[in-house]
């Protein structure tokens, strides 16, 4: 029989004996209930929570919301005698320059800047928590190269490089969609990369750990399943403030042309469509700016939520 002392995180990694396996169980499911009501007081992050559901619930039935069938395709087809029309029952949020219903181009943006910004999410991470993985569990000339590669993007200035690439690799139709999700992914895993490696170098000497390595568990294994479940608070919440990073990054190229290509919809390349209709159809350049505010807003205020419920400080055990 094995026993790890356990540490202080959110999820401490212990092996224990097959009789306190189920205490050990409850006390998980009692910190999931705590977290769980600690966010929930959090009225803030609740709306947050909730403006995102329906907002990414909307985009999912975007098809039912609009009728859209095999025949209409109110978010791409034109009708050009029915341009820059205002807002109607027909047309809730009024037609574009050559037509487009406003409101289904707005769903299916919503689609588009969702998906960019979740899927770059995860690639950073994916990125960050590798290189911060080993730069804090090996330290020396491992931490000082990773470390240094990871400061030179932080020094990059950001939106100047991506708009150089996005001009030599973004092309036009569906690709685009994927160029810039890689694109933004491989640009913005610095900060996460950082935040691994802080706490790894807070983890790896703890008393459990020790303990792990004492019994031959593999450098591998003890990343994945002793420290990086600790770090899981921090790292969640970075994913929350990346999510909405990334929708203003991918906007901005967009708005500039160097990101989302037409005939794909993003509140970007809205944006930049509608630019020069701000005073005789307002509406074609608040809605997808809106969209925006209100995405963004809603995960920072859904990511200070989870810091707060998932702060191990704070949280009582």
């Amino acid at each position: 029989m094995r026993l790890e002392q356990p540490g202080t995180g959110l999820f401490d990694a212990v092996v224990m004996p097959s009789d306190t396996e189920d205490a050990v169980l409850t006390k998980h499911r009692g910190m999931l209930q705590l977290i769980t009501s600690r966010f929930v007081k959090n009225r803030l992050a609740v709306v947050g929570m909730g403006v995102l559901l329906t907002m990414i619930l909307a985009a999912i039935l975007a098809p039912i919301l609009i009728g859209e069938t095999a025949q209409v395709h109110p978010a791409i087809d034109t009708h050009i005698t029915e341009a820059l029309q205002g807002a109607s029952f027909k047309h809730l949020l009024g037609t574009d320059d050559v037509g487009r219903d406003e409101f289904a181009r707005l769903l299916y943006g919503a689609r588009v800047s969702m998906l960019v910004g979740f899927v770059s999410m995860l690639v950073a991470l994916s990125v960050g928590i590798l290189l911060g993985s080993l730069a804090g569990y090996f330290g020396g000339i491992v931490d000082t190269l990773l470390m240094r590669v990871t400061d030179a993007f932080l020094a990059v200035p950001l939106y100047l490089i991506l708009f150089v690439i996005s001009a030599f690799f973004v092309a036009g139709g569906s690709d685009s969609i994927r160029q810039v999700i890689l694109i933004l992914g491989l640009f913005s895993w610095a900060n996460t990369a950082r935040i691994t490696r802080g706490e790894i170098l807070a983890l790896r000497e703890r008393e459990f750990i020790t303990a792990a390595r004492a019994q031959g568990v593999g450098n591998a294994r003890i990343i994945a399943r002793h420290i990086l479940p600790n770090a899981a608070g921090a790292l969640l919440v970075n994913a929350t403030l990346l999510v909405g990073g990334n929708i203003i990054t991918e906007s901005t190229l967009s708005f500039f042309g160097f990101g989302i290509q037409p005939p794909d919809a993003s509140w970007g390349n809205m944006l930049a469509s509608s630019r020069d209709y701000l005073t005789s159809a307002p509406l074609l350049v608040y809605a997808p700016g809106l969209a925006i505010l209100v995405a963004v807003v809603s995960f920072n205020l859904m990511g200070d939520g989870l810091r707060d419920a998932l702060d191990p400080n704070t949280t009582e055990r």
